[in-house]
């Protein structure tokens, strides 16, 4: 069920692995934050400053992704 998207205005991957409702997000390092759902079960990441965590790879990997959903 995973998906992956990317918002080119926020330079921000999202994975989203479950579809449960996001509670909150938890910053574990600079580039990623991890999106839990109420009962603590992770629902999400999310990667963010894309091309400056990616550097040259940053564009093989927003082509994998999805434009992001309204």
């Amino acid at each position: 069920m995973a998906e992956m998207w990317y918002d080119e205005e926020a330079d921000t991957i999202g994975i989203m692995l479950k579809d449960k409702t996001h509670w909150k997000g938890v910053e574990i390092s600079k580039h990623v934050v991890v999106d839990l759902a109420k009962d603590g079960e992770i629902v999400g990441i999310e990667i963010l400053g894309v091309k400056e965590a990616f550097k040259k790879d940053a564009p093989l990997i927003v082509s994998k992704a999805s434009s992001k959903k309204s």
